[in-house]
């Protein structure tokens, strides 16, 4: 009875040891005023992103922790959950389909639109913050060369879905694109049925590639991002997606709420930045650093110094 009773108090010491220890660990891992970890993704336009965060941030006197370059979503979100990392940019439309699960045709068309819903889910839901996203939409574009506009008068999807059905068949022309994009559930397939025509020829390349071939005669059609800097290096001509198919895939940062209240500023201070990404700036943005393979840390800090948002 005795060794029992010896070993249920230290049974009850070694629980209120680990209390202890567990209680310590979450003191050390609370927020701290002043100081916050800044990631990003890994491409030039999310690793610009991250940079003009981390010296405005910087400049105004925050510790701010590097993590710039963390991951894609698969790993950065769930690190922003976790509070591994405090701050990082996201795109509204990603949210959407990657944080919330939207499917298809069910997708919520607009910018606004798309920036409330993934804003009220993940506030609720989360207790992470979206703040105001930047006016460039790098959303889904299909693009074609001017010559190519001159000829056949192309303004819209629309005005393509209707050539296209008008051939008789229902089909028409080669397009370009990412394999990622014939998968998606904002790709070709929803696409092809919102537009009700169908591409004759599908010429899958790697991811970027899609411009050049379009350039270059080997396809009529290229599917890729917005603010591509290779769409003005090419001088090439996005169709006006006038049904609004594509999701809105502004970004915005995306902030844990602890870390928001213990630092409200921080909302009106990263406003400095989202204002001024229009689509030109970020477009110009991405020519620098993905076709003329600038430094994204260069090319961020250059900007905010142009902008007077920081010192030189």
């Amino acid at each position: 009875m005795l060794k029992r009773s010896i070993k249920i108090v230290a049974l009850i010491v070694a629980l209120g040891l680990m209390a202890m220890t567990m209680i310590g660990c979450e003191a050390e891992e609370e927020v701290e005023e002043g100081r916050v970890v800044v990631s990003s993704k890994t491409f030039p336009e999310a690793l610009t992103q991250g940079w003009l965060t981390y010296y405005l941030l910087e400049d105004r006197g925050y510790e701010v922790i590097n993590e710039i370059g963390l991951g894609e979503v698969a790993v950065i979100r769930p690190a922003l959950e976790a509070g591994e990392i405090d701050l990082y940019w996201e795109y509204t439309g990603t949210g959407l389909m990657n944080v919330m699960g939207y499917e298809g045709e069910e997708l919520p068309g607009g910018e606004e639109e798309t920036f409330q819903t993934i804003h009220d889910y993940d506030l609720e839901e989360n207790n992470i913050k979206w703040l105001d996203y930047a006016p460039a939409n790098n959303t889904f574009v299909l693009f074609i060369t001017a010559e190519t506009q001159q000829e056949y008068g192309w303004e819209t999807l629309s005005d393509l879905a209707k050539y296209a059905r008008e051939e008789g068949d229902g089909s028409y022309g080669s397009i370009a694109t990412p394999a990622e994009w014939v998968e998606r559930d904002d790709g070709m397939i929803p696409f092809q049925n919102h537009y009700d025509f169908e591409f004759a020829d599908v010429v899958e390349v790697e991811l970027g590639l899609a411009y050049r071939a379009v350039e270059q005669g080997e396809a009529l059609i290229g599917v890729g991002d917005a603010t591509e800097g290779r769409i003005v290096k090419y001088d090439l001509v996005i169709l006006d997606d006038d049904e609004e198919f594509f999701p809105a895939y502004n970004a915005a940062p995306t902030i844990r709420l602890e870390v928001l209240e213990a630092n409200p500023e921080l909302e009106d201070l990263l406003r400095e930045i989202s204002s001024r990404l229009d689509i030109e700036t970020q477009t110009e943005l991405n020519l620098r650093t993905a076709i003329d393979e600038e430094d994204p840390e260069d090319v961020a800090r250059d900007f905010l110094i142009e902008e007077g948002l920081i010192e030189q």
